[in-house]
């Protein structure tokens, strides 16, 4: 029975059998292509729009509160402390008395040192008494004077004139001995540390406190060495102390010191001096806090935010529902946005964080494309029409 079929039907057969496997293969490789491409298309673009804003390059800097002058305070002799008026955190004036020696011992060398000087002025008195007495013997009143001395009687004259002036400068030294006993504070301020206690023993090296003047104060701030050519005197900052979080404080670059330290953590930084504009109340050297220095400013200008700029300075801008990488310059930058001063105009839409193989033709709302199929006589799958190769 079968050699009997025609075999032009044999042919039909045999085609319409290839037909349907690949039907069902061209099915198959659809559907996996489709759902590998739902499974990697790129996520939707993201789009911001050129704005106008006010625009702050700042360096941002840690510091501490000091005032105009700090001055530790020490005795310039040494000796037993009797008193202190003193704690940290008190308000002293130019003048005040702040702390002092025991001064028995003192008063003791002031006596003998007042009783020296007694006996070698009575010891020059008789010595002159008994040289004027010589002379006038030999001569009368005319004959009494230095220049009428012998030789004896000059070196008496002056070796008992000598101790005399001798005694006499340690008096004045057990006198300023009492002064030094006293520490007095130079200008007004406030006691920023204490470092003895009444009955201590001390010497003139050692710290008995320390004073810091508050008529003007400062914040003093280390900027990092990579930050420093951008501060210069006369810019503004502001100023959060952390004991004081809910009030920012106002301030200018005052001074730039000439020399760079190094911190904790081995970082060089160079010491930059903020003047408050209103120095804040309760005043306490020492406190930390943060500063940002404006170096740059720009008031109501063209702006985007930085991640919608490529490193090469363009953008991809959507335009006409296409996009196209359009060239800006770019002017100051802040932490987040950067200044547009050219290249766009306010409204554009541009891509943020755009991909870098992003094609600059590409639609913004790209669609599923087919892929096409080998060995199909170069048909497109899904597009009838246009038969399978045998």
């Amino acid at each position: 029975m079968i050699n009997s079929i025609p075999s032009r039907f044999k042919k039909i057969k045999i085609t319409r059998k290839k037909i349907i496997i690949l039907i069902i293969l061209v099915l198959l490789t659809t559907g996996g292509t489709i759902a590998y491409q739902r499974n990697n298309q790129p996520q939707p673009l993201q789009f911001t729009q050129v704005k106008k804003t006010d625009i702050k390059s700042i360096v941002s800097a840690s510091g501490t509160l000091n005032g105009k002058n700090t001055t530790d305070l020490k005795f310039r002799s040494s000796g037993k402390l009797a008193y202190l008026n003193v704690k940290v955190g008190d308000q002293v004036w130019a003048g005040e008395n702040i702390a002092g020696l025991d001064t028995q011992d003192l008063n003791i060398k002031l006596q003998q040192a007042q009783n020296t000087l007694t006996d070698k002025q009575a010891t020059l008195t008789k010595t002159l008494d008994d040289i004027h007495l010589f002379q006038y013997g030999n001569g009368g009143f005319s004959n009494v004077g230095t220049s009428n001395e012998t030789a004896t009687q000059r070196q008496a004259r002056i070796s008992a004139e000598e101790a005399v002036n001798n005694a006499y400068d340690s008096v004045k030294e057990a006198q300023r001995a009492f002064q030094d006993s006293v520490i007095i504070s130079p200008y007004n301020g406030v006691i920023t540390q204490v470092k003895v206690v009444p009955g201590q023993s001390v010497s003139g090296s050692d710290i008995v406190a320390t004073v810091s003047a508050n008529s003007e104060v400062y914040f003093d701030a280390d900027v990092d060495q990579a930050d420093i050519t951008k501060v210069s005197i006369g810019q503004n900052g502001e100023i959060i102390l952390d004991s004081y979080p809910e009030k920012t404080f106002k301030g200018s670059v005052f001074e730039i010191q000439g020399q760079t330290k190094t911190t904790g953590n081995n970082a060089t930084v160079i010491n930059v001096r903020i003047k408050f504009s209103d120095n804040p109340t309760n005043f306490i050297s020492g406190l930390t806090g943060q500063i940002s220095i404006t170096t740059e400013e720009a008031k109501n200008s063209l702006s985007l935010p930085l991640e919608a700029i490529r490193e090469d300075n363009t953008v991809v801008l959507q335009t006409a529902g296409r996009l196209k990488s359009e060239k800006v310059e770019v002017g100051i930058k802040s932490d987040t946005e950067a200044q547009i001063l050219s290249g766009l105009k306010e409204g554009d839409s541009v891509v943020l964080n755009p991909p870098a193989n992003l094609n600059s033709s590409q639609n913004p709302n790209p669609i599923l494309r087919f892929i096409r199929l080998p060995g199909f006589g170069g048909g497109t799958a899904g597009r009838p029409g246009q038969g399978f190769g045998r």
